[in-house]
């Protein structure tokens, strides 16, 4: 046992062993480290399965082999009807329908709010979408449109793959892979893997390529900018986590209300540039939110199914 490691600090690097098994880079001398840490202390690897449970249940890939390896591979009946309804419950909570207009052309992939949908892509790889997140893709596969929310594209085929979110087309080449995150405010471009080709409009001189580890931003009103993101950060979302390092306040609420029937406003522009950081988790509903006062100056109020930030 180990008396000095809590519980929240297990289930922390448990989601962070869970998200790195799943990169797509992650070795063998990755796996077997894994496999060392959770065999020290019996809590660790039931944070594994807590967490890897919550992965399936959010479409994520599996990682049956790695997992048995370190645990007793004996399952009860009990645990194999639970996960038989964690899948259940996976499938239920996504929209797949075809569009009104182009049925034969098109489907809608669509998610509801607390959960994501993981789905192949003939010839290219898979696309891992975010919850209360909107992507219509064409019938072979190649292309789509994101109208809102977030997906990770990742390649496992050597074909191109085509993604349009507001008025800009992102090109990803074989064996390239990008998070695209758009809402009313932003829409957000990082390039995981590779070079990514940006296109707006059909002239060759409106394009732009931005390289592994860059995030092109492009505000509502036109303006653009060129970052290097936290990329650990900027992908916790797969494990049910957000996590903040000095984000801007108003940033880092639209990217909650994805996880939140609620709606959440800031009552004062004077707030949305105050910089927030913490780790919020998906399970934990609304707790973070209430936790903001004590972490900026700000007042909460609760009216109904609304909460609204003023200052202080």
């Amino acid at each position: 046992m180990i008396p000095s490691e809590n519980l929240l600090a297990t289930r922390e690097r448990a989601a962070e062993w869970i998200a790195r098994l799943h990169a797509d880079d992650c070795t063998d001398s990755d796996r077997t480290e894994f496999v060392q840490w959770m065999r020290v202390d019996t809590r660790r690897a039931d944070a594994v399965e807590l967490l890897t449970e919550y992965w399936e249940l959010g479409g994520g890939v599996q990682a049956k082999g790695i997992l048995q390896t370190a645990m007793v591979p004996e399952v009860r009946p009990s645990q194999m009807r639970r996960r038989v309804l964690l899948a259940l419950a996976s499938v239920g909570a996504v929209a797949l329908f075809p569009m009104n207009r182009s049925a034969k052309a098109s489907r809608i992939l669509q998610t509801t709010v607390g959960h994501t949908l993981r789905t192949p892509l003939p010839d290219y790889g898979t696309c891992l979408l975010d919850s209360g997140s909107r992507m219509v893709l064409s019938q072979d596969g190649s292309r789509a449109r994101l109208d809102q929310g977030q997906v990770l594209l990742s390649p496992r085929g050597r074909n191109a793959f085509h993604l349009s979110a507001r008025n800009i087309t992102v090109h990803l080449p074989e064996q390239t892979s990008t998070n695209i995150r758009t809402d009313s405010a932003c829409t957000d471009i990082t390039a995981v893997r590779g070079q990514v080709l940006l296109r707006k409009g059909a002239a060759s001189s409106n394009d732009v390529w931005i390289k592994t580890g860059q995030r092109l931003r492009i505000f509502q009103n036109g303006r653009m900018s060129v970052d290097y993101p936290n990329i650990e950060s900027l992908l916790s979302w797969q494990t049910g986590r957000l996590i903040f390092r000095n984000t801007p306040l108003s940033d880092a609420i639209s990217q909650i209300q994805r996880y939140t029937t609620r709606q959440i406003t800031i009552a004062s522009p004077a707030l949305e540039n105050l910089k927030l950081s913490g780790v919020y988790f998906v399970s934990q509903g609304d707790m973070f939110l209430r936790m903001l006062p004590r972490l900026l100056p700000v007042r909460l109020e609760e009216h109904g199914n609304l909460y609204t930030l003023r200052p202080l």
